[in-house]
């Protein structure tokens, strides 16, 4: 059996024969590690896909690796981190009413709501006038400064701090119809998340 560093040497050749044998190798393993990772096979398997194209593209700097095993889980550890990091943003852009779901709600439906609600929630944002969805999600998701975000769109602190305001309320009235939809409870928890608050200063779609 070649081991991985006569195979990664024929790959960085152009052997596509002797990468495939890499990806034989270590394909399940990996896939079973990210889905222990991320709670999702296909996402796992989206990541490990990605790593090994990372791999694969460069093989000709992996040529001291006798046993690529540590050199691959690391990068696709680096990619699901970073993936759970961009999560993690998003979730800011989440309106604060899922946060008053039932806490006994089975997690399966939990699930189920979220995905809905991040759907809901890429779709009011991609109707956006650009000139607000930029500086939201320049803050929200990439987590940039005011002052970033002002440099980047060539316009004023100010101006960046109205226009992300702009942009929640937008989001809003776009989503209240969706979520409330004649439920009281969800009208209560929908004002509520709209009531303003000692942190107003601070740009979240919650606020």
């Amino acid at each position: 059996m070649e081991t991985d560093g006569a195979l990664i040497r024929r790959t960085a050749e152009g052997d596509s024969d002797a990468f495939a044998v890499l990806v034989d190798r270590y394909q399940h393993s990996l896939i079973n590690y990210l889905t222990h990772l991320m709670r999702s096979p296909e996402r796992a398997e989206d990541i490990a896909q990605d790593a090994f194209v990372r791999l694969y593209r460069n093989a000709s700097k992996c040529w001291d690796e006798e046993r690529l095993g540590p050199f691959l889980f690391r990068i696709a550890t680096n990619l699901a981190i970073t993936e759970a990091r961009r999560e993690t943003r998003w979730q800011r852009l989440l309106p604060r009413f899922i946060a008053g779901q039932p806490k006994t709600a089975p997690a399966a439906e939990g699930t189920l709501l979220t995905n809905e609600v991040e759907q809901k929630v890429a779709a009011a944002l991609a109707v956006l006038p650009v000139t607000f969805r930029a500086p939201l999600v320049l803050f929200e998701v990439e987590e940039w400064s005011y002052h970033e975000i002002a440099i980047a769109l060539d316009c004023r602190v100010g101006t960046v701090k109205s226009r992300i305001s702009r942009a929640r309320a937008l989001m809003r009235t776009q989503l209240a119809s969706w979520w409330i939809g004649g439920n009281d409870e969800r009208q209560r928890s929908w004002q509520c998340a709209a009531a303003p608050s000692s942190n107003d200063g601070i740009a979240s779609l919650q606020a």
